[in-house]
């Protein structure tokens, strides 16, 4: 196993965490406001907006997980009518085109989440930094970068099945 796939895993570990706790979260958050509003006629003004944020890191994470995982959804029409080295040839030529994507993407992201207006911005209810909400843009497309780069060198080096 070559460092890039090593890499990849060691990130979808740390990955499956940050989504197991962002889906705890959520769920008690929820589960809370739920309970506060209807039982205790007392809503909690933070609990829907815990929950967004949450909810973002779960999307982004959770989105670079099943890249990871090649679970995304996708059209492969013709894929699945193709074989051999045509085939290998398409799917590494849409894996360094989502590659490409992923490190502009990564790329602009920083300076964004390190702009000034981010900094400052609060979230409405918990008066949280927005930082927190937004740096989920750039760890998830982070580990997308990470799993994408170890998918192309893999469809580089593996040999169609007949």
């Amino acid at each position: 196993m070559n460092l890039v796939a090593k890499l990849s895993d060691a990130v979808f570990r740390i990955e499956k965490v940050i989504v197991s706790i962002a889906v705890l979260i959520m769920s008690l958050s929820l589960i809370a406001g739920v309970i506060f509003r209807y039982f205790f006629n007392s809503p909690l003004v933070w609990s829907d907006e815990i929950a967004m944020y949450s909810f973002i890191w779960i999307s982004f994470v959770g989105g670079s997980m099943a890249l990871k995982k090649d679970q995304l959804a996708s059209v492969s029409i013709l894929m699945d009518r193709l074989n051999g080295k045509i085939r290998m040839i398409l799917l590494s030529v849409g894996f360094a085109i989502v590659l490409g994507f992923l490190i502009y993407f990564l790329v602009y992201s920083i300076p964004w989440i390190l702009s000034p207006d981010i900094s400052f911005q609060q979230s409405t209810a918990m008066m949280l930094p927005m930082i927190y909400p937004y740096l989920s843009v750039p760890v998830g497309i982070a580990g997308m970068t990470i799993h994408a780069l170890d998918l192309f060198l893999k469809s580089l080096t593996t040999r169609e099945k007949a």
